[in-house]
């Protein structure tokens, strides 16, 4: 339907309409209603481009590259198992982080690992890789290979090895896709190809390249790392060796034969300290000694020496001489001094401390000689303890340097054995490495391609297809200005619908033609079609209403079979009807009931003065014909002088409804005078065909008193299809009650 309130210029309804009939349409709205019947309207357009988008889709599809995917799965080992005890990577506890496996899906994309896929699957011995890695298929390749056509030619310009390798190393990056599953350690390695076979043999190699990669790296590391470190061990075992050779040649050198030297260096210096100062006092008593009893000597003489008394030999003498002084004593006091016995105790006395005196002396030698000895063994220890503090300086500083030379010994001995076990772990790890991941799902060749998905392609191009073809049905029906229900005429002509005549052969029953089609079935759909309008006709003019013209704006809409079985309805429901042949151009409604020339008809009675028309009656109803049986002269009109005036007067009185078949308003300017002799003017229009333009243009020829009492009926109105378009009369539902009539 189309909607003239919302896309066309706002515009007044006639004044047959404007006047307050009930009929006249309100401004529509765009509801889903409304779109709905545009497309049911508009179906052919909407399936049409529907299947043109379709095949298209279909074109483009085979245009594209069949692209096969196949996709392996590998799972990273997270723990693994512990081949050789003590091996530092392999500890307990140390898990995989979400980095690593990153770091991981990297290295299967890098380019090292492409070239050894491309090298280990031999790719480039591949004729129908090198073409596709070297230049990218067109849409012609596409075609012939969905037809099962293999690419051929071009070999020629895919120059030179090495830049066929790095492209070949490209063209696997690009179609390789490499995901992460989840959270999870599970890596899928998809590669997409355009053969399927080949896209399962490179998914697989990478999967196997990286399965097996880890372990292969750790294996030519650990022998590489074994080599090396065998040369750096014996590097660092004779660095040791010389390290400790100069330790040990440096104490024979200085003397340090024991870590201990020092420390009886220093007991030596200790004991030393001890005796000389045993030493230093004995020299000092035997000194004070001395000193003493020669003081004593120079005061007192001999007697006065206490050291002498020490002497065994002196307290002898002087006990002897104590006797003698008694003695000498008791003599002296009874003798006179020469008195032998006096004189001889005096000489013995004398004699006597000769003897002490000369045994004084010795003692006081003896302790000089001692004093002597003391000082000198002073002086030996003190030299001996200065000798010892020499070589205790000279062993510190020499401790120095060899305590140097220990740690370097110790550091090449530490460096060396630290490589010794490195080395050991290596080679003791040699050929136990175990991979980091295994395969867990092998790749497929893949039976139908994943690109271009044919389902998805098409599904595509049916919802583009409706889209577009919903738009272009509902574009075209906004656009279309053909007139499809009675609101259609109502709303965009302001003139009264009257009602609607089906296409005969699509209302069931119907015979071989219209007027067959009323006389053999007067109670089927298209007799009561027929009899609605004419019901309508009645209820929509105030007078008598016994003269109805029946007429079309252009040739060709079915007003004279209208006219014809409008005729035939009402004689078989006892009406006393005539039918007027008014088309002098076309006669067609003559035709329709077999009239032939020579036969005196509508000519003879507008020549007769009284005005009285020949009259056929139908055979078996009261139908009336006036048919035009000979052609009128050259400008010769219906109209001229009255003369059909007097026809129509003369069957007004004779029948109860007379019916004017007309010839159309734009061609024929005499159709406008023919209709002014009417009581009511059926407008005949063809159903979707006459655009309302046209419609209006032959209103506008019409003065405004017949436009009064016009009436419009759609024509060929095609029951089937109007039920899909939405509208509200009585032809829309048609499928509601078609079998209401068989």
């Amino acid at each position: 339907m189309n909607l003239p309130a919302i896309y066309e210029p706002p515009r007044t309804a006639s004044p047959v309409i404007a006047a307050g009939a009930s009929w006249q349409a309100s401004d529509d709205q765009i509801t889903a209603r409304l779109l709905l019947a545009m497309l049911r309207r508009r179906r052919e357009v909407l399936l049409l481009t529907l299947a043109i988008c379709l095949v298209l889709t279909l074109i483009w599809t085979s245009a594209l590259p069949r692209i096969y995917r196949s996709s392996a799965d590998v799972v990273m080992i997270t723990k693994p198992t512990e081949v050789v005890p003590g091996d530092a990577e392999q500890e307990p506890g140390v898990t995989t982080r979400t980095e690593d496996v990153e770091t991981q899906i990297q290295l299967i994309r890098s380019r090292e690992m492409t070239a050894q896929v491309l090298d280990s699957a031999a790719l480039l011995k591949d004729a129908t890789f090198r073409i596709d890695a070297a230049k990218p298929r067109s849409t012609l390749d596409n075609m012939l290979s969905s037809l099962g056509i293999d690419r051929a030619g071009g070999a020629a310009d895919i120059g030179s090895e090495r830049e066929l390798r790095e492209k070949a190393i490209t063209y696997l990056i690009a179609h390789l896709d490499v995901t992460r599953v989840g959270n999870s350690f599970n890596l899928h390695i998809a590669f997409d190809d355009y053969d399927a076979q080949r896209a399962a043999l490179i998914a697989n190699t990478y999967a196997r390249l990286f399965t097996t990669d880890d372990a292969r790296e750790r294996s030519r590391a650990n022998a590489t790392a074994a080599k090396v470190l065998q040369t750096r061990v014996d590097e660092l075992r004779q660095a040791a060796n010389r390290a400790f050779a100069a330790v040990q040649g440096y104490r024979v050198h200085t003397g340090l034969l024991s870590s201990a030297t020092t420390s009886l260096t220093e007991q030596e210096i200790s004991t030393y300290n001890q005796q000389i100062a045993a030493a230093r006092a004995e020299a000092a008593q035997d000194a004070a000694a001395l000193a003493s009893a020669r003081g004593q000597l120079h005061a007192g003489g001999a007697d006065n020496v206490g050291e002498a008394a020490s002497s065994q030999v002196v307290s002898t003498l002087r006990g002897q001489r104590a006797q003698l002084v008694v003695k000498e004593r008791d003599l002296s006091q009874r003798y006179f001094d020469d008195n032998p016995d006096l004189v001889t105790t005096r000489r013995q006395m004398a004699d006597l401390d000769r003897q002490i005196a000369g045994e004084v002396n010795r003692s006081l030698r003896g302790l000089e000689t001692r004093a002597q000895a003391s000082a000198q063994r002073l002086s030996s220890l003190l030299a001996s303890r200065s000798g010892t503090r020499a070589q205790l300086s000279t062993d510190n500083g020499a401790l120095v340097a060899l305590a140097d030379l220990e740690k370097r010994a110790d550091a090449a001995q530490t460096l060396y054995q630290s490589y010794l076990q490195r080395y050991n772990e290596v080679v003791a790890g040699s050929g136990s490495e175990q991979p980091s991941a295994r395969l867990i799902s092998a790749a497929e060749a893949s039976i139908l391609p994943v690109s271009p998905n044919l389902l998805l392609n098409v599904a595509l191009g049916v919802v583009v297809g409706v889209l577009l073809g919903g738009t272009l049905a509902i574009v075209s029906e906004l656009s279309y200005r053909g007139l499809t229900t009675l609101d259609d005429v109502e709303s965009r002509l302001g003139i009264r619908a009257l009602g609607f005549i089906p296409a005969f052969r699509t209302v069931e029953p119907h015979a071989a033609s219209p007027l067959d089609t009323v006389l053999d079935y007067p109670d089927g759909a298209f007799a009561e079609a027929l009899r609605n309008v004419i019901v309508s006709i009645r209820q929509s003019t105030s007078a008598q209403g016994k003269v109805v013209a029946v007429t079309s704006a252009v040739p060709g809409e079915g007003k004279s079979t209208i006219a014809a079985c409008m005729g035939r309805a009402l004689a078989m429901a006892g009406e006393r009807v005539a039918v007027i042949d008014c088309d002098v151009v076309r006669g067609h409604l003559s035709r329709q009931f077999g009239f032939t020339s020579g036969e005196p008809g509508l000519h003879e009675a507008l020549q007769s003065e009284t005005g009285l028309a020949p009259r056929y009656e139908e055979q078996g109803s009261s139908l009336c014909i006036i048919p035009i049986t000979r052609p009128f002269g050259k400008g010769e009109r219906l109209t001229e002088r009255g003369r059909l005036h007097r026809v129509i007067g003369h069957l007004r009185n004779d029948f109860d409804v007379v019916i004017l078949d007309c010839p159309p308003i734009l061609p024929i300017a005499e159709s406008r005078e023919i209709v002014s002799l009417a009581d009511k003017v059926v407008l005949v229009i063809h159903w979707r065909k006459t655009i309302d333009r046209v419609v209006r243009a032959a209103l506008r020829q019409l003065p405004m008193r017949i436009i009064k009492d016009l009436g419009v009926v759609l024509n060929q109105v095609d029951m089937k299809k109007q039920v899909r378009f939405g509208g509200n009369d009585a032809a829309s539902f048609y499928e509601k009650y078609r079998g209401y009539y068989g």
